[in-house]
């Protein structure tokens, strides 16, 4: 008994070596944070989804719902960890905890008085431990004021209601949450929170209101009595100079426990980052803890590194999904940009998501004084799904870290040769939803295999599994309707639109939509090919269901669908986590024909709404099952010259 305990001993402390990766805890030495002896300086990014799925849609959780399976657990969250590898962060900040408000739409951390959720703090556990591997900080940000998941008004319904900052009951309850976050064993490495080296500090919440140093105070002062290891950020977030005076003096005079200020740098905040430090010299660290502009991003950098300032962080960096894909951006900002996908992608150019990108890279490096390593290439293989569809080809793949494009290859035997049929594919357009690839130039009835790599400037990843045999009976042609190549003709009163913002959030991140132009008549689109066996159509719309579809066998004879064959969905409009009812998803309908006609050539999409002042319905994306060659309207200007 004697040896097996002591044997038990020896591999507890082997699991706890091994999960610190840090010698040091972070520390503060007068307006500095130092690493031992050397002073400690970042720019790195927020990553506010690294615990759950917060992007404000439905039905784009995994498929074990709110709770991570720990597959999911282990793909998404060590796949974000390795993006932030390549970029060199070396410090990230969450956005906060769940806190249960009785609507059921996420999994809460907090669930009652003194009572939190396991399985979301190991999530936190699984965190802490990639962080000690992947030799990140991080800054545990708990209680959000703004009502996201849970906010400071949800935690005090759970304790019987009233003033969060001052009722006995809720602050005794939030220093039970502080007690049991600090003295919690990590399930994964053993090491209680208040030993482990890789948290950098703790933030009570997000956007903790300036006028609350007095709560402030009494919370840092309890913090510190039970983890004196540990740095304690300022909650609140200075809005120009004068705050940042108001909030450096209040913690001088009244919260000596406070290590570190913060402030932000978005159009709506005053000062630049060297007026604000000048505030905070020889007094406390400070740090940019959100920051992003469409103009002068660079410049913010610059200031960051040639003040005293510690560190910015980007907001924000998001993760791929283990359903395939990368996931949602469009955040909740009333400006025209998103979180930020590593190594940035196309369809976030809008608000230069990669040149930023790389320069959160290569400052990083910069005010650590390292010089800029060469961009590695992708470090895993893609994970390849079965097909989407049993009649086509119809592919969606977990993404490899660090992949910009990604390379479809294929072959009629499981050992090759493989041959490349999708040159450099941007994938960014093919959110949740939707296959990521289809391929529309195979013979039906012939066997196929595919596999994906993933790739960028510096290499390409290992090829992922094999997926097939795939025997396709049509060639699946998906539109996004970035433009209008695929189609054959359309009315005059159909244009693109090029809205951004509130679009991507209202149609839950489809990019492109073929739109009427207000007070016009009902438009149309129509498609031909040699044969089209199937179509499906998804639009937008303000709760009115207007689309028609229409076969024809000669493109000149339209006939209206046989009654049966037509078969629609409506995912009705719902109010967002984030933007509630303002921008929120609209109605989306779905117009599934699964057999057309024998011996259909063309099919035309209706819009209706004929006059309406409103330019619905936003048609998003067609989907064709065709046979033959898909006849465009380049095709008819190329015949007819020659």
């Amino acid at each position: 008994m004697m040896r097996f305990n002591f044997v038990c001993l020896i591999m507890v402390l082997a699991m706890v070596v091994q999960g610190q990766a840090f010698k040091n805890f972070i520390t503060r030495d007068g307006d500095r944070l130092k690493d031992g002896d050397d002073v400690f300086r970042f720019i790195s990014v927020n990553t506010p989804n690294i615990n759950g799925h917060y992007d404000g849609y439905k039905n784009t959780n995994p498929d074990a719902g709110y709770i991570y399976d720990p597959i999911e657990l282990s793909y998404e969250m060590e796949a974000y960890f390795k993006d932030m590898e390549q970029m060199g962060v070396t410090v990230i900040r969450t956005w906060g905890i769940t806190v249960e408000d009785g609507l059921g739409e996420f999994e809460a951390l907090v669930t009652g008085p003194r009572s939190y959720n396991e399985a979301a703090l190991r999530r936190v556990d699984k965190m802490l431990e990639l962080c000690n591997k992947y030799h990140v900080r991080v800054i545990l940000c708990l209680v959000k004021e703004n009502e996201f998941w849970g906010s400071t008004k949800s935690f005090s319904r759970l304790y019987g209601g009233g003033d969060y900052y001052t009722t006995p009951a809720i602050k005794e309850g939030f220093k039970d949450l502080l007690k049991t976050l600090a003295l919690r064993r990590n399930h994964y490495t053993g090491i209680r929170y208040k030993d482990d080296k890789a948290i950098l500090a703790w933030e009570f919440g997000n956007e903790v209101p300036n006028n609350k140093g007095a709560w402030i105070a009494e919370m840092a002062n309890y913090l510190k009595s039970i983890d004196p290891n540990h740095l304690i950020a300022d909650p609140r977030r200075a809005n120009g100079v004068q705050q940042m005076k108001e909030n450096i003096a209040d913690v001088i005079r009244n919260c000596q426990a406070i290590d570190l200020v913060k402030t932000r740098q978005y159009p709506n905040y005053r000062n630049t980052v060297t007026e604000l430090w000048n505030e905070c010299k020889g007094k406390r660290p400070m740090i940019i803890d959100e920051f992003q502009r469409k103009e002068g991003f660079k410049e913010v950098l610059e200031e960051i590194c040639n003040t005293g300032t510690s560190g910015g962080l980007l907001w924000s960096l998001m993760k791929p999904q283990y359903k395939g894909g990368i996931g949602g951006h469009a955040l909740f900002h009333s400006y025209s940009w998103g979180g930020s996908r590593w190594p940035g992608f196309d369809s976030g150019e809008y608000f230069n998501e990669t040149e930023n990108l790389m320069l959160i890279r290569s400052y990083g490096y910069k005010i650590r004084g390292l010089k800029t390593p060469p961009l590695p290439p992708p470090t895993d293989a893609p994970f390849l799904y079965e097909s989407l569809e049993d009649h086509a080809v119809a592919l969606k793949w977990r993404c490899s870290p660090g992949a910009k494009y990604y390379v479809i290859e294929r072959a009629t035997s499981s050992q090759g040769p493989w041959e490349n049929i999708s040159g450099d594919l941007d994938i960014s357009y093919d959110l949740y939803f939707y296959p990521m690839f289809s391929d529309s130039h195979i013979v039906p009835g012939q066997s196929y295999y595919y596999r994906v790599r993933g790739k960028n400037e510096s290499g390409i990843s290992n090829p992922s599994n094999v997926m097939g045999p795939v025997m396709p009976r049509t060639q699946m042609v998906m539109d996004n309707l970035r433009d209008f190549s695929l189609t054959y003709s359309r009315s005059s009163n159909l244009s693109l639109s090029s809205e951004s913002w509130p679009r991507l959030r209202q149609t839950e991140e489809d990019f492109f939509q073929v739109e009427r132009i207000a007070g016009s008549e009902a438009g149309e689109i129509v498609y031909r090919a040699d044969t089209i066996k199937w179509i499906e159509v998804f639009t937008f719309n303000d709760s009115t269901e207007d689309v028609d579809i229409q076969y024809s066998k000669d493109g000149s004879l339209w006939k209206s669908l046989p009654g049966g064959t037509l078969i629609k969905t409506h995912r009705p409009a719902y109010d967002s986590q984030i933007s509630k009812d303002k921008d929120h998803p609209v109605d989306k309908y779905s117009y599934w024909v699964p057999v057309l006609p024998h011996g259909t050539t063309a099919v035309k999409i209706l819009t209706g709404n004929a006059k309406a002042e409103n330019t619905f319905p936003w048609i998003a994306r067609v989907h064709l099952g065709v046979l033959g060659g898909l006849k465009t309207a380049q095709d008819v200007k190329n015949s007819n010259h020659d």
